[in-house]
């Protein structure tokens, strides 16, 4: 046999498939082809390295300290020694001691990670060896990015973590254990600790580009120094659950006021990505005072409805407008700067009218992605809100909604409310089942119909619950379903291929679990089955569709079943009063 085309391709051809492909699985098949491919393909498969649980990070990481040649391929490595996608029993009396064994083989495979540019380690109450970041600081010249937890524990003021030059990135999450030991408090123990961090930041990183401050808890933390802290070249911030402001409403004019929040975003118009994560109860934040002009690349924002409508109707101060003129009632940059909204905390519909959310909405002219929960109260329209998103965002390209707590539409309404989106290219959609909703794949061909533009979408269906009990996240789905349109030269839907997964009613593995569902992660602990198929979305006339069998026919869910239907049972009708004659006239000659 001659050589295999294919392998004669130069490697950048392959990286750029890779590029392409929808999942790390695909990537991994392309890998297998053959020898020759395997290492055109290895600078996409290991350039962002995610391991859970303590023995697969131990087989990794020991893998890397090995082979070199993949190491040297990794750019971003995130390590979670305490989150098992299959927990077994016998892990549950070694799981003190993960942080530790995993951070130790971390800091072994670190001599072979020159080219990492991103570490992040998600532990969770437990401290990493101190010697890992040592060895990633001297070992990895390439790194100016970390991200870190503190749990139970705080490191010492002496750690080698505070030690890093010249970052530029940086992500520190507050775990449940911080708040249950009282660590955000300041004391004797915490203040230093924060002291080292704070100078690490704002004196030895001035070039920082990336700032994450993420507390799991409402209880807000003092942030004082980052507000009088100042980067230029800051262009992502993710807050949660801090005070936003040490001054008091009373306090007198000749006291030095303190730095707040709002000095803080006036000083860095650079910021492109603002995310706001704290809780809107505890988030008392007021950014109504904000300046006019601040904020004037905002492209992403992540926070509560009240804080971006503040955003959105700030004004120019009395300096900037005439007294004459009236005050524009929109004048802000977001208005062609901002692209991404999410709303990570789900909205009571009860609080929020659509005439106020339009009001908003309108108002943000570039607004491509937009990713919104809402909690459905009882006896509530909640028709009247689709149809708000789709005529305030008709420029739409990513959609993400989500319906908790009770049913709320069927897909039916939901597709004729999509048509106005007609620049839609993705969708997810997770919401309660109604009661009499079609199969989950007919609602996903109603949806490709109506909007044939979009080429990938997702419908997940949640049990109803209520909204103390479910929190933030809705609980676990009960169905989803991943479709992917296909249309011909001319734009019409052609097929959808559907990958549809349904939790067992079973506790016990007879199924393939949901990990084999792709796109479904997180759903290692539910059990269930994973069906794909081609769903046709041509009528049964085309001249390109196979005809269908007698059997497919009476099962159709349509005009024509019930026709082939009605007739099969007049035809029976038909049998059975011959065969009755038949026996009569038969009997009568007897």
């Amino acid at each position: 046999m001659g050589p295999n085309p294919l392998e004669s391709l130069p490697a950048e051809i392959f990286l750029e498939v890779s590029g392409y492909l929808a999942s790390r699985a695909d990537v991994l098949q392309l890998s297998q082809v053959s020898k020759t491919v395997y290492g055109k393909v290895l600078p996409a498969l290991y350039a962002d390295v995610d391991l859970h649980g303590a023995e697969q990070c131990e087989r990794t990481l020991a893998m890397i300290e090995r082979c070199p040649q993949v190491a040297r391929h990794v750019r971003k490595l995130t390590v979670h020694p305490e989150h098992e996608f299959h927990p077994r029993p016998h892990d549950q009396y070694r799981a003190w001691d993960n942080a530790g064994v995993v951070s130790r083989c971390v800091m072994r495979a670190a001599r072979n990670l020159d080219a990492l540019h991103h570490f992040e380690w998600d532990g969770e109450d437990m401290l990493p060896d101190d010697r890992m970041w040592a060895e990633l600081r001297s070992r990895c010249p390439c790194l100016k990015s970390i991200g870190t937890t503190f749990g139970c524990f705080l490191p010492r003021p002496t750690s080698n973590l505070f030690k890093f030059d010249d970052l530029r990135g940086f992500a520190l999450t507050l775990k449940d254990g911080f708040y249950a030991h009282s660590l955000h408090v300041p004391s004797r123990e915490s203040e230093p600790v924060f002291a080292r961090l704070w100078d690490m930041l704002t004196i030895r990183c001035p070039n920082l580009e990336s700032l994450a401050l993420v507390g799991h808890s409402s209880e807000p933390s003092e942030a004082a120094r980052l507000y009088a802290a100042r980067w230029p070249k800051l262009r992502h911030l993710a807050l949660g659950a801090l005070v936003w402001s040490s001054n008091t409403p009373g306090q007198a004019a000749s006291q030095q006021r303190a730095p707040e929040f709002k000095d803080f975003l006036e000083a860095h118009p650079s910021i492109q990505s603002l995310h706001l994560l704290g809780r809107p109860s505890s988030n008392q934040l007021d950014l109504s005072g904000l300046d006019h002009a601040a904020l004037p690349n905002l492209k992403e924002f992540s926070g509560s409805f009240v804080h971006l409508r503040m955003l959105v109707d700030r004004t120019p101060s009395n300096d900037e407008t005439n007294a004459n003129t009236p005050p524009p009632v929109v004048g802000t940059s977001l208005t062609k700067t901002l692209k991404r909204v999410c709303f990570p905390h789900a909205m009571h519909l009860r609080d929020l009218t659509p005439v106020t959310i339009s009001r908003v909405l309108l108002s943000l002219h570039a607004l491509t992605s937009l990713k919104v929960t809402f909690a459905i109260q009882g006896g509530y329209d909640s028709n009247n809100i689709l149809r708000t998103i789709a005529t305030s965002c008709p420029f739409l390209h990513d959609l993400d909604i989500t319906c908790t707590n009770k049913s709320s539409f069927f897909l039916e309404t939901f597709a004729n409310s999509l048509r106005g989106l007609s620049r839609l290219r993705t969708l997810a959609l997770t919401l309660v089942r109604t009661s009499g909703e079609e199969p989950m794949h007919v609602g996903a061909a109603r949806i490709a119909r109506a909007n044939p533009r979009l080429r990938a979408f997702a419908i997940t269906f949640i049990p109803p619950h209520t909204a103390a009990a479910a929190g933030d996240a809705p609980p676990p789905p009960l169905e989803r379903g991943a479709f992917e349109l296909t249309c011909d030269a001319h734009g019409i839907p052609v097929c959808l291929h559907v990958a549809q997964w349904h939790a067992a009613p079973w506790p016990w593995p007879l199924t393939r679990t949901a990990d084999a569902f792709v796109g479904a992660g997180g759903l290692a602990e539910w059990r269930g089955s994973v069906r794909r198929w081609v769903y046709d979305l041509r009528p049964s006339g085309h001249p390109d569709v196979q005809p269908k069998g007698m059997g497919a026919l009476l099962l159709e869910r349509g005009p024509a079943g019930e026709e082939a239907r009605l007739m099969v049972f007049c035809l029976c009708l038909l049998v059975l009063t011959f065969w009755a004659l038949v026996g009569r006239a038969l009997r009568g000659e007897m």
